[in-house]
């Protein structure tokens, strides 16, 4: 009877070291390949990084790195350690402010300053460039100083605060048809609301001058800024969803970042937003960024997760938040100054997990089921390709793999797991309890 308590215990412990893993999509990552994504398991910063890895599809949830927190700071690309490329990143947040997110990379530091290029597959579909920050942010101001790369009809050129994982974001956003605006939006938890675009007041023509883009983001309001004059502040307050019950404001830890990618190949509602196909024949296409400065709301260091003091400003605690179904003391509507919307709608051209940009009609809300990895700004999911015409590219408007989301296949086999998990540490304590 000894012999197989013991035979039992032995395999109650196999299982649960063996279902310690979950699973990524199909397979199961191993120590040398720890991190999830999308289905995939790598061990570089593409897979590593708590932007998109998936730590209960992973190897063991602290296969994924930390989180970095927001540090205060003012990142000129003249810095050595304002900008690597993310085959070079080993995680540490203090060798670069800074990251190419895909490969091969558009991006690089010349002349003083981050260049980010779009240009022509193959396929005939541009291929651009998203440079993400390495530390997480939530509330503060982030300041750009930047010109755009879109001197033809269909590029789209993006300054954006995005938690890829729950769908909140804040953006600027340029496009070919317009080189005197930028336009601005919200979303909260990937629900697309396009009719809420607010163009800034006319610019001098924004890819060839550099403006000052501001974000300033608190728990109650947020204000978008150019050249220092506010344009357009929306209150959470006014963000009340009654059928939701809840503000449909974003609140969430996310991350910057800034990009250009090609509209034109996109949904017919995409296109006719960014201008059109491109007209090749008009290139380079280069986004330009002198600067971005950082000021974090949570003034702690860069462990603090949770602020120092409280809540600080009736703020929700820096963790992703559930959402809020305490009703507002205002009434609902979105609150803007200056600008003007349009009907056309703007901002985010993430599609369904097929790969297809998402239309931009501007005539209603939308909720997407999944990110496409055709993004401007989201990330998708990393490329082991060293191919320009990699199936995975977050810029075209082509068919690729679809974006490493809390709904991957993963998350229902992780599930599954950690029962089995829970089962055999069961087994395993009884067998040792005899």
């Amino acid at each position: 009877m000894k012999n197989i308590t013991f035979a039992t215990i032995a395999l109650a412990a196999l299982v649960q070291t063996a279902l310690a893993a979950g699973k990524c999509g199909t397979q199961t990552c191993s120590q040398s390949t720890p991190c999830c994504v999308g289905g995939y398991c790598n061990s570089n910063a593409q897979y590593c990084m708590p932007i998109l890895c998936e730590p209960a599809n992973s190897f063991s949830p602290s296969s994924c790195w930390n989180t970095p927190h927001c540090v205060k700071s003012n990142v000129a690309f003249t810095s050595p350690n304002a900008f690597a490329q993310i085959a070079d990143y080993d995680g540490n947040p203090a060798d670069a402010a800074f990251v190419s997110q895909f490969e091969p990379s558009n991006a690089k530091v010349a002349n003083g300053e981050l260049q980010m290029a779009l240009v022509k597959q193959n396929n005939g579909a541009g291929f651009g460039a998203t440079v993400i920050g390495t530390r997480a942010f939530q509330y503060g101001t982030v300041t750009a100083v930047m010109r755009s790369g879109c001197t033809s009809g269909g590029v789209v050129s993006s300054f954006i605060i995005r938690n890829e994982k729950v769908g909140d974001e804040i953006d600027f956003e340029f496009v070919g048809a317009d080189t005197a605006t930028v336009q601005t939006n919200y979303y909260w938890r990937n629900q697309l609301d396009y009719t809420k675009m607010i163009k800034s007041p006319p610019l001098s023509d924004t890819t060839t001058n550099y403006h000052t883009y501001q974000i300033k983001w608190t728990p109650d309001s947020i204000t978008w800024v150019v050249n220092g004059n506010p344009f357009r502040t929306v209150k959470r307050s006014d963000t009340w969803d009654p059928a939701a019950n809840t503000f449909k404001y974003p609140d969430s830890e996310s991350y910057i970042s800034v990009g250009i990618w090609d509209g034109g190949s996109g949904a017919k509602g995409t296109a006719d937003w960014a201008g059109g196909a491109i007209q090749w024949n008009k290139q380079p296409f280069v986004a330009a960024v002198k600067s971005i400065s950082i000021d974090c709301y949570y003034n702690g260091n860069e462990t603090t997760y949770v602020p120092p003091g409280g809540n600080n400003g009736g703020a929700s605690s820096p963790t992703i938040p559930s959402a809020s179904s305490t009703s507002p003391s205002t009434s609902s509507g979105n609150s803007s100054s200056g600008g003007s919307s349009s009907s056309s709608g703007g901002g985010s051209s993430n599609g369904s997990g097929n790969g297809n940009s998402s239309s931009k009609t501007g005539s209603s809300s939308s909720t997407k089921a999944t990110s496409s990895a055709n993004t401007r700004s989201s990330t998708s999911v990393p490329s082991n390709s060293s191919e320009s015409d990699s199936s995975v590219d977050e810029n075209s408007g082509t068919d690729s793999q679809s974006s490493a989301k809390d709904s991957t296949t993963g998350n229902g086999a992780g599930s599954l797991v950690a029962s089995f998990s829970v089962l055999a540490s069961a087994l395993l304590a009884a067998f040792v309890a005899l």
